[in-house]
């Protein structure tokens, strides 16, 4: 750039640069710098810049007016029209559906490429025509007379024309009024720059008008003892075609070794720290800044590469009361105000899934005009209310039963929020800014949006909603609600929180932020080979050389960049420390090539390697000696007064177990079933079994088929609900139907043989007096229960087992059928378990019924009293009684063993 006025001046990227521009423009405009305009890259750096020019000049002056190129522009927009981001997507997603151009490509990902493609071609001065650019786009994929990649050429052409001659996106606008403030000028520029690139084309334009002042900041200009290590490590340009990766480590470098000194200088103010774990990692870093805190350091800065590794530094901070400044931002998909609506629409999406719908309740944005226990107590009973009912989904049900339940209380309140909320969501094809509109009014109806708005990172995400709404009006796209919600998360995805209340001298910083500030030390976290690297850009549209052919920036300006920002970082800190995991998944993780190469640097000047493995994790402090005991002993007023059979056969199994379920009340809450489970199955074939006995107590009275029919009637109505949740229940109803005969054929030979039903679901109490004058209730539920002629009982209980199954069960120490007929009284004469997994009912009988309840009943009068005398209760069960034991990891017996 030749124009008249314009000057460049270059100065060296360290950490005497603002010393030095300061001392330049004194000696160059003297009093007469206020009058000038100082376009600094970021705000960050105007306090070190006013502090150097106060120095420089030895007593208070006026400033120059500092802004950055963005405050310039945001004041020369003005009132001027700008395609919003949202719009222009939405309408080139609607053309490519339209056109049908990309086939089966996903139009949403080809209008993203081509958007973010314009935007980087807005800050050139013009753009080939179509012809220019398909011979581009020839070159750069090495190929001629391409159909696909004319079509390209004249889709990267269209969008581009369009941003051109059309109301322009947010990064023309940008550049349009750069030009009109050059255009108005009429005070002295002084522009620095960070980055070693052409000057932009509006300073030319300002140059014609006042005089320019282009100070370039440049490496290649320092000349200390850091800077000359760096320059060994890091050339300032790459050789011509060669790629950013491909530096060879076994070839001497281009460049002469640096002297001894000069490493040991570098090596004094460098750290490369190789860490086993992401927690050592964490752990190195916050002992590190607090170190420096304690040493009185007050400019500190954590370069986040890897943003977990950061967050649990972050939080090892906070846990020693040390804040930190957010640079960076977090993705607002990322906080919990952002999960609210995502929780809202996937409850939605899902049809009021379960699990979708209490992890909406539970948001603390949700509880309407409901106080926090009030809040707390309908989640409560609505959770309750969902696993008594097994509702899986289904949501116009769930409002519809749930609203009548729970009518005039707490969770009726929130259930009658939550039917207003989805009575609004569209349900058909619609808009993008209809549908954020109505997403607006359900966070109304649910009261969120004002619960929101008191919140910091709420209150940003309902300020979106609203941009979003005026953003995307205007656009006939009609989108289905995945595609909406795609766009949707995506815009989340590219906003960003920063919590700007808090001020403190560690600041979290990408690396980028990081140009040309001084600080007293520096910790990058996370500067391995996979996040200290260049972006590697991809995509249909972004070939390296095509983004070359354009004059777009590729990744060997990016690679030659990072070096950049690596050797400023280092230049303008007193102490700098890099830190990586040196394993991850189980395999090695080196650090970034850049890195590597600075290593080789120090061992060539013949220093030791740089690299040092990371503190070791401080041991945990030791634990009291804890009196372990899996045996524990009742107090005589704990020992339970009812006994019903699972409780007695898991006393039987393993007493542990008895005193965990039935003493402390502990177990497994129930769950909502997406598919029923053998237990809920087993219920409802009880139920079946029972209707069915009790509406024709008589078989003989009518036809084996009629009885068979009547049977599967019973079996489909039970199934009905089931099936309409989950059309693969019919597998477990299709099974019953097929075995309704001979059920009906055992049943009727029984009868045969003389027992006839006599009642079913039996509920049964007895009182039983112990020896030590304490009476224990034994208590229990009979399948069924037979009569003959006699007068004798015979006691059923269904199992839905294989027959091989219950054998081994009797052939065990079980006291099931036992304690029935202990329940019964002595005139049970049979007792036997119905397996019905199989092709036809096989009854298996328990061996002289009334023996094994007198033994049971002997063993339980000698259980009960040596509990209340102080018997233990050992975790001793066998294999087979912990296997599927819920109360396994509380007894530890594992552990003691």
């Amino acid at each position: 750039m030749n124009a008249a006025g314009f000057e460049t001046l270059r100065l060296p990227a360290d950490g005497a640069l603002f010393a030095r521009l300061a001392r330049r423009l004194i000696d160059r405009h003297g009093d007469a710098l206020a009058d000038c305009d100082l376009l600094i890259p970021v705000m960050a750096h105007a306090p070190a810049l006013r502090g150097a020019l106060v120095a420089e000049a030895g007593h208070a002056l006026f400033m120059p007016r500092m802004l950055t190129p963005s405050l310039l522009a945001a004041r020369w927009m003005g009132d001027a029209a700008v395609d919003p981001h949202p719009r222009r997507l939405l309408r080139l997603v609607a053309q490519l559906r339209q056109q049908a151009w990309l086939g089966e490509a996903d139009p949403w990902s080809a209008a993203q490429e081509l958007l973010e493609l314009a935007d980087a071609l807005a800050a050139l001065p013009a753009l080939p025509d179509e012809d220019a650019l398909q011979q581009g786009f020839e070159r750069a994929h090495g190929l001629t007379d391409s159909a696909a990649l004319s079509l390209e050429a004249r889709l990267v052409h269209a969008v581009w024309h369009s941003d051109c001659t059309g109301t322009p996106g947010h990064a023309r606008a940008v550049t349009q009024a750069l030009m009109r403030a050059a255009g108005a000028a009429r005070r002295p520029l002084i522009h620095l720059s960070a980055v070693e690139e052409p000057p932009p084309a509006w300073l030319e334009v300002h140059a014609a008008r006042v005089p320019v002042l282009h100070v370039q900041a440049t490496r290649a200009l320092a000349d200390t003892s850091v800077a000359r290590v760096l320059h060994a490590a890091w050339p300032a340009g790459l050789l011509p075609g060669s790629a950013p990766f491909s530096v060879p480590f076994s070839v001497p470098f281009s460049t002469p070794a640096p002297s001894r000194d000069d490493a040991l200088e570098l090596a004094g103010r460098v750290r490369l720290v190789g860490a086993q774990s992401l927690e050592q990692e964490a752990q190195c870093a916050a002992s590190c800044i607090a170190g420096w805190l304690a040493e009185g350091r007050r400019a500190i800065a954590l370069v986040a590469l890897d943003r977990e590794a950061a967050r649990r530094a972050r939080a090892l901070l906070e846990r020693r009361q040390v804040l930190l400044a957010d640079e960076t931002g977090w993705k607002l998909s990322t906080t919990r105000a952002a999960a609210t609506v995502d929780a809202l629409l996937q409850c939605f999406a899902s049809d009021g899934y379960h699990r979708d719908l209490l992890d909406l309740l539970r948001s603390p944005h949700v509880a309407g005009t409901l106080d926090r226990d009030a809040h707390a107590q309908a989640i409560a009973v609505i959770d309750d209310w969902v696993v008594r009912r097994n509702h899986v989904d289904g949501l116009h049900a769930l409002l519809t039963d749930a609203g009548r339940e729970f009518a005039g209380r707490p969770a009726g309140r929130l259930i009658d929020a939550l039917s207003q909320a989805f009575a609004l969501m569209p349900t058909h094809n619609a808009p993008a800014s209809f549908r954020v509109e109505r997403l607006l009014a359900a966070l109304d109806a649910l009261g969120a949006r004002a619960a929101l708005a008191l919140d910091a990172a709420g209150a940003q995400v309902v300020n979106l909603l609203e941009q979003l709404r005026a953003d995307s009006s205007g656009v006939a796209l009609d989108l289905p609600f995945a595609d909406w919600r795609k766009w949707l998360n995506s815009e989340f995805e590219q906003a960003l929180f920063r919590d700007s209340a808090i001020d403190s001298p560690v600041v979290l910083t990408p690396l980028t932020a990081t140009r040309l500030r001084r600080f007293d030390a520096v910790y990058v976290i996370g500067a391995d080979s996979r996040h200290l690297a260049p972006a590697r850009l991809r995509g249909a549209l972004g070939h390296e050389g095509l983004r070359r052919e354009l004059g777009l920036p590729d990744s060997q300006v990016a690679a030659r960049q990072l070096r950049d920002d690596l050797a400023g970082l280092i230049a303008c800190s007193d102490e700098t420390v890099f830190s990586w995991q040196t394993q991850r998944n189980g395999e090695a993780n080196l650090p970034g090539v850049d890195l590597q190469r600075l290593d080789l640097v120090l061992q060539r000047a013949g220093l030791p390697s740089a690299v040092r493995a990371a503190p070791a994790l401080a041991d945990l402090p030791a634990l009291p000696a804890l009196a372990v005991s899996s045996t524990p002993v009742l107090d005589p007023g704990r020992v339970p007064s009812r006994l019903t059979a699972s409780a007695l056969a898991d006393l039987i199994a393993c007493p542990y177990r008895y005193y965990a379920r039935h003493v402390l009340g502990l177990g497994v809450g129930d769950e909502v079933e997406d598919a029923m489970g053998k237990g809920s199955v087993g219920e409802l074939v009880h139920r079946v079994l029972h209707d069915f006995h009790v509406a024709h107590p008589r078989l003989g009275d009518a036809a084996p088929p009629a009885l068979a029919d009547a049977l599967r009637a019973q079996i489909a109505a039970a199934f009905d609900g089931a099936i309409a949740r989950n059309f693969q229940e019919h597998a477990w109803a299709d099974r019953l139907h097929d075995r309704a005969d001979a059920y009906v054929a055992w049943a009727v030979r029984r009868e045969a043989d003389g027992w006839l039903f006599d009642s079913g679901e039996a509920r049964r109490a007895r009182l039983l007096d112990l020896p030590d004058g304490a009476a224990l209730s034994l208590e229990g539920r009979i399948d069924r229960i037979d009569r003959n002629a006699e007068g004798d009982v015979a006691l059923l209980d269904y199992k839905l087992r294989s027959a091989e199954r219950v054998r081994k069960t009797l052939q065990a120490d079980d006291v099931q059928l036992a304690f029935y007929t202990l329940l019964e009284g002595g005139a049970v004469s049979e007792a036997a378990y119905l397996a019905l997994e199989e092709e036809a009912p096989v009854a298996l009988l328990q061996d002289d019924p009334p023996a094994a309840a007198r033994a049971l009943q002997a063993l339980v009068t000698e259980l009960f009293p040596a509990l209340r005398d102080g018997a233990g209760l050992p975790a001793h069960g066998d294999e087979a009684a912990c296997r599927h034991c819920d109360m396994r990891g509380l007894c530890r017996k594992d552990w003691l063993s």
